[in-house]
């Protein structure tokens, strides 16, 4: 006759009710996200003249989404690797912040610790930090985001294989990253009516625009993330002393 499971047994059973399959159910409206964006980035990455085989592999490697869409323009206009190292930085800092509240001590492997890692994004972050996905077990987060990278994989390699057969008149692909960012710019306005962030990005570019122009050739993303974040930093400092 089995004992009675011990308290800490009781935890993690009523934590991994579901198994696997509650892990997967919860990647469905990541892939929603996934599938089409990943789409877009192989599409792009093709119609920019890059091999096909590098959207999958980027996926693989890479895995931050935005970077990825990024890396596109990168490798096409030769930038220098300072300003994409810093670029990254920039883009992809908020997820020191993630790893302040992600359940790691879940995960209980090596292994699983350093996928669980690189594989933070947005999406299961989110799933894992709030709702149903703050039950999870490591095994069980593991698993979530293993198919969330699937998802991001398959979408990223359709868009490879469908950007092989567009015709090259068809133009128009590489603006589906300003496309995407600038959606989540007016969703961003619309829910939190931050009018003056927008105005302070606009005056960001307009003076990067022109020291990029008439004194450092090539810097206008740099020049422009550091007047942004400096400004918002200065924001944020000012409220909090109120």
């Amino acid at each position: 006759m089995r004992a009675s499971p011990s308290p800490q047994e009781g935890v993690d059973y009523q934590q991994g009710k579901g198994g696997a399959a509650e892990a997967v159910r919860l990647t469905v409206p990541v892939a929603m996200a996934y599938i089409p964006l990943g789409v877009a980035f192989g599409v792009l990455l093709t119609a920019s003249g890059i091999s096909w085989y590098w959207a999958p592999i980027s996926t693989l490697l890479i895995y931050a989404g935005s970077i990825e869409f990024l890396a596109v323009g990168f490798m096409v206009a030769g930038l220098p690797i300072y300003q994409v190292a810093f670029t990254s930085l920039i883009v992809n800092f908020r997820h020191i912040f993630y790893g302040l509240s992600f359940p790691i001590e879940r995960l209980r492997t090596r292994t699983q610790k350093v996928y669980g890692v690189f594989a933070l994004t947005d999406e299961t972050y989110g799933i894992t930090t709030a709702g149903p996905g703050m039950d999870l077990t490591g095994r069980q987060i593991t698993i979530l985001q293993a198919v969330s990278h699937v998802w991001w994989f398959l979408g990223a390699l359709l868009g490879s294989l469908i950007g092989q057969v567009i015709p090259d008149s068809v133009k128009g692909f590489e603006f589906a990253l300003t496309a995407m960012f600038l959606t989540l710019a007016v969703n961003a306005v619309r829910s939190r009516r931050s009018v003056g962030l927008v105005l302070l990005a606009l005056a960001a570019g307009a003076i990067a625009y022109f020291v990029d122009k008439y004194l450092i050739e090539e810097s206008f993303l740099i020049v422009s993330l550091l007047l942004y974040v400096g400004a918002i930093s200065c924001m944020y400092k000012k409220e909090k002393a109120k």
